[in-house]
């Protein structure tokens, strides 16, 4: 993932290699931290990759945090060694000018220049070889992940319809507006370390350092890469664990970490809403005279779509049509919103009498309004796409893990 501008109001290498009891724990001594298929990760490097990480996310160094901090920064460093290995299989090259231009969109993001982000770097102790490298690394494996996957993934019709159906059938539940981090477990021994970590990252939150900087740099979920941002979720889309929690939360507050199998999950609830999304519907009123119910069935035994309706008057003597476009259900009367909610789009109700004679609705269309943010059908499969890659992605980054020999020196 790629840091954004970098804060360092302290000497992060007093912390790692002063002699305080405090911090003994963390301190690492120069040598070999890790062996990933022959090719060696340094004590530097993880020094290195920790100050960035901790100046990125703008936490304060407590025991909790630089021992996260330290195991965050040696998976990173190896994931990115099995990345750029797998890349050079495939004569990936990852050139100097797309490293730049990736660190000036971080700059510009930030209203500053290449020269300030790296002047940052250096100040803080860091090289700017240690964010360039971690860019070539991230480059090379979605270029990789992209060539692999990324034109065998397809979504059929039938798929993106019964996505938009599941979307509109959720409008009227509650919907939560939510950002994550996503802390992972290898095992239950290790649940009391990553819980304990977690609260300490949420206290640093609380102190101030931003929720997207600390999901960029700890979050293993996907949505690391926009700081944890996932926008608009249904209630019934969220896990059994993180749904009992959100429902209990305010908006602008962060969850204690919320265990789910494989880690834990902390949660910002920035908007709920209580899915009050207007059904909206297109419709016809078809009415003929008293009398005419017989040629009235007639004809509309004959109509295939609302189309058909405007020259109802010249097959049934003195009837008449009104179109209604874009109307809200619940702005109707109560007797033409039950009729209307049990017609599928093209179908017609029975005729029923009235003083105007007998009367017909015909559904046209049945949908949500704009307003509700019910995505196109390119927007739905573009989001299956990203989901469906992005699985395998770590599929394959898991499966080449396994199959590598990776050595972590303690």
């Amino acid at each position: 993932m790629l840091a954004q501008r970098l804060f360092l109001a302290f000497s992060l290498s007093l912390v790692l290699v002063g002699t305080g009891h405090r911090f003994a724990s963390a301190q690492v001594a120069e040598g070999v931290a890790a062996i990933v298929n022959d090719q060696v990760i340094s004590t530097f490097d993880v020094r290195q990759r920790m100050k960035m990480i901790i100046s990125s996310a703008r936490v304060q160094p407590d025991e909790q945090t630089i021992l996260r901090v330290q195991q965050q920064a040696l998976n990173d460093l190896v994931e990115e060694r099995l990345q750029i290995q797998e890349s050079e299989k495939f004569k990936i090259e990852v050139s100097q000018g797309e490293i730049d231009q990736a660190i000036d969109r971080i700059a510009r993001q930030n209203n500053v220049t290449i020269d300030d982000v790296k002047d940052d770097l250096r100040r803080a102790g860091i090289s700017p070889v240690t964010l360039e490298n971690q860019i070539r690394a991230e480059i090379a494996w979605q270029i990789l992940v992209q060539g692999r996957f990324g034109s065998r993934v397809r979504v059929s019709n039938n798929q993106i319809a019964q996505s938009k159906a599941r979307i509109e059938a959720s409008l009227s539940k509650p919907q939560y507006m939510i950002a994550e981090v996503l802390l992972e477990s290898p095992s239950a021994e290790q649940d009391p370390t990553i819980y304990q970590g977690g609260l300490s990252l949420i206290q640093q939150m609380n102190d101030g350092a931003p929720f997207q900087a600390v999901a960029q740099q700890f979050s293993a979920a996907p949505s690391a890469t926009q700081g944890g941002d996932v926008g608009w979720v249904f209630r019934d889309d969220l896990v059994p664990e993180v749904r009992l929690a959100v429902d209990q939360m305010e908006p602008g507050t962060i969850s204690p970490p919320i265990k789910v199998p494989g880690g834990y999950y902390i949660i910002a609830l920035r908007d709920r809403k209580d899915g009050d999304a207007p059904m909206v519907v297109d419709f016809n009123q078809i009415v003929a005279p008293a009398g005419k119910d017989g040629a009235l069935k007639s004809y509309m035994g004959k109509v295939k779509s609302c189309d058909d309706i405007g020259n109802i008057e010249k097959s049934v003597n003195g009837a008449f049509s009104n179109a209604f476009k874009e109307v809200a259900l619940n702005e109707l009367a109560p007797a033409v919103r039950v009729v209307l909610e049990n017609l599928q789009p093209g179908q017609f109700s029975l005729p029923v009498d009235g003083p105007q004679g007998a009367t017909v609705l015909m559904l046209c269309s049945k949908h949500y309004s704009e307003e509700a943010g019910v995505p196109g059908d390119e927007q739905i499969a573009n989001q299956l796409i990203n989901t469906r890659v992005a699985m395998l992605a770590r599929r394959y980054l898991r499966d080449l893990r396994r199959d590598s020999t990776v050595e972590i020196r303690n």
